[in-house]
């Protein structure tokens, strides 16, 4: 009788499993997962999840940016201080050197020739010449100066004070055979600013820091303020047989021609060969400068840039503390 007992208490618990686990079964075929308040709520904690994650990510990015842009000023600042106490040193041993050699100012009249001593310069030169306007990193632009512009060669525009001997420049080539364009002149600091960056851009697109792609592309695009380009006492001129801005443009029959007449029209090679220090620019032998006949042929007789030309016409008109 107890045997008859287990007996049917084993089969009600083993029926009693069997339901159990058919049970299960019949509610995921009569509810299925997808669609669920179950499967809702794994949705909504996924999405959580990876927005979570998204702004972890982001907040990271932008702080480790944040650190290396920061490291990047201050490397610039330095560099720019740098630059400002060489140009200065550079002036005071000028100064220096001219005192040290005895030289007497002997401006007699404001029209006659400014001498000291074995240096001269053969004509009147004001530092205030608009055409001697010394525009670098050392010596930024003032953000009032103004310009008044007139149109020239392919929709280009120059201060309107060089439009006449730029153009016969170029037809006086024209005149020997080249035929000449000029392929940038007046910039505002906006398009300055846009050739920046996307330069910058493209040396960071190929593997640069920005640290390393700015102070690249500082060599041979001035930064905004500190550009020639904003004067529109600048011009850069190619031939229209080969107009890529590179070493080979040197080499050119009409950039040969260009450097050894300009002069005559006023206009120098703004960024010489052999003056890169001086300059803080590479050599640029397609921009050129309107600095006016006489200081272009006394500039070319004795191979200075206007920085030095510049550090001349000063020194002359400073009083002689002798006297």
């Amino acid at each position: 009788m107890l045997a008859a007992l287990k007996s049917e208490r084993v089969v009600d618990m083993s029926d009693m499993e069997m339901q159990l686990e058919a049970a299960p079964q019949e509610n995921r075929e009569g509810r299925p997962y997808l669609g669920s308040v179950a499967f809702y709520k794994h949705v909504i904690l996924f999405f959580v999840f990876l927005l979570f994650v998204l702004l972890t990510g982001t907040v990271i990015f932008f702080s480790a940016h944040y650190v290396s842009l920061k490291k990047d000023y201050a490397a610039v600042c330095e560099e720019y201080r740098t630059v400002s106490q060489e140009r200065d040193d550079y002036k005071k041993q000028f100064a220096a050197a001219a005192a040290e050699s005895g030289r007497v100012l002997k401006d007699e009249t404001s029209k006659t020739d400014v001498v000291r001593g074995d240096f001269s310069i053969p004509f009147h030169a004001d530092p205030e010449d608009w055409r001697y306007l010394l525009i670098n990193e050392a010596h930024p632009l003032n953000p009032e100066y103004t310009v008044k512009l007139a149109p020239t060669r392919n929709g280009q525009f120059v201060d309107q004070r060089i439009v006449y001997q730029l153009e016969k420049m170029i037809d006086d080539a024209a005149k020997e055979g080249y035929s000449l364009i000029i392929c940038s002149s007046y910039r505002d600091y906006e398009r300055q600013n846009e050739l920046q960056k996307e330069s910058i851009s493209q040396y960071m697109d190929k593997g640069l820091s920005y640290h390393d792609a700015f102070f690249r592309v500082k060599r041979t695009l001035a930064l905004t303020g500190t550009s020639e380009h904003h004067t529109g006492l600048s011009v850069d001129i190619v031939g229209e047989d080969y107009q890529c801005l590179d070493e080979e443009q040197a080499k050119r029959p009409e950039a040969i021609w260009l450097a050894e007449h300009c002069a005559e029209y006023g206009f120098v090679v703004r960024y010489d060969r052999g003056k890169e220090d001086i300059t803080g620019m590479d050599y640029e032998s397609w921009h050129f400068r309107y600095v006016g006949k006489e200081a272009a042929a006394f500039m070319e007789e004795y191979d200075l840039c206007l920085e030095e030309f510049s550090d001349m016409v000063e020194f002359f008109h400073r009083p002689d503390e002798s006297e």
